[in-house]
């Protein structure tokens, strides 16, 4: 076993720690906020219908 193994909750506390303060967005996050960016579009053009 190594020195610093974490179990899953340790693990998904690092990674959401480094995911914070990294300057580079993630995958996940930068698809979610265009789909929201999408979403929104399409909801302004619907209302204008």
């Amino acid at each position: 076993m190594g020195k610093y193994q974490l179990d899953y909750k340790g693990q998904a506390s690092v990674q959401k720690f480094h995911e914070k303060n990294s300057t580079v967005k993630t995958d996940k996050l930068s698809k979610v906020e265009e789909l929201k960016a999408k979403y929104l579009e399409n909801k302004k053009k619907e209302a204008k219908k």
